[in-house]
């Protein structure tokens, strides 16, 4: 567990530095009288962040990085605000991601990302005043939308490409075992306890052209077995009592409905 941690950390520190980069490098004061602050393509790779480390690790990452780039690029004041509101939208953003596993699921950065431009208005209300804090209000949601769209692109291709899976930061599920692998890659995952049974499924499956990954599981693998599925890929449990050929169907009826 120790060495997926130690791995967990390095890209999470090299994510931190691109968003450093990015917001630092490719800023510019708010271009409008009397604005405060600045706007950058920070709010990328923050997003980018939570789809590849998840949770409190994307939180952190995203709220340091961001925090840290406000204090070198002399807005200091900024830095607190900074640290909650990056923080909770990578939190929110790698949550959502990891709930809904439809394919087409990098779209949901779109609405996560809406948290930014609030959480800024919210703080410069009490900062400042309402005047300027709905000055900035534009400007601050075009450069959400402008970072979504970046982020939405990348994450697509990293799903694609299965580069999140390929970092290995993540440990194994414990009392799984897989049995089978296609080796194209799945277009649905199958859970199952007994090992007959998901083999049969997937083979009904592949004569209807449909690739499984098979994997076995044991009464003692209670966390959470998403993480077993390639980003976009349907996973199908099984209940207990299923023939395999009804097993297919529900696999099949699940794979037809996520596409």
């Amino acid at each position: 567990m120790r060495e997926y941690s130690i791995r967990r950390l390095v890209v999470a520190g090299a994510l931190a530095a691109v968003i450093i980069l990015l917001t630092v490098l490719a800023s510019i004061p708010m271009p409008v009288s009397g604005g405060h602050g600045y706007i950058h393509l920070g709010d990328a790779a923050v997003l980018v962040a939570a789809y590849v480390l998840g949770g409190g690790w994307a939180a952190l990452c995203a709220g340091v990085a961001s925090a840290l780039a406000d204090v070198l690029l002399g807005w200091s004041v900024y830095a607190p605000a900074s640290f909650l509101i990056k923080g909770i939208t990578a939190w929110l953003t790698g949550y959502s991601l990891a709930r809904f596993r439809r394919k087409g699921r990098s779209f949901i950065v779109y609405l996560t990302s809406l948290l930014i431009p609030i959480g800024y208005y919210l703080y410069e209300n009490i900062l400042y005043d309402t005047s300027l804090a709905v000055l900035n209000l534009p400007l601050n949601t075009l450069q959400c939308l402008i970072g979504s769209v970046l982020a939405q692109g990348l994450i697509a291709a990293l799903q694609k490409r299965g580069v999140r899976d390929a970092l290995f930061i993540f440990a194994p599920v414990e009392h799984v075992r897989m049995l089978r692998e296609p080796k194209g890659g799945p277009d649905v995952v199958l859970v199952a306890s007994d090992e007959k049974l998901i083999l049969r499924t997937a083979d009904i499956l592949s004569v209807q052209g449909i690739t499984a990954r098979a994997l076995i599981r044991d009464n003692k693998a209670n966390q959470e077995l998403s993480d077993l599925s390639p980003d976009g890929v349907t996973l199908v449990r099984h209940n207990g009592s299923m023939s395999a050929e009804n097993f297919a169907r529900q696999a099949f009826a699940a794979y037809h409905h996520d596409l």
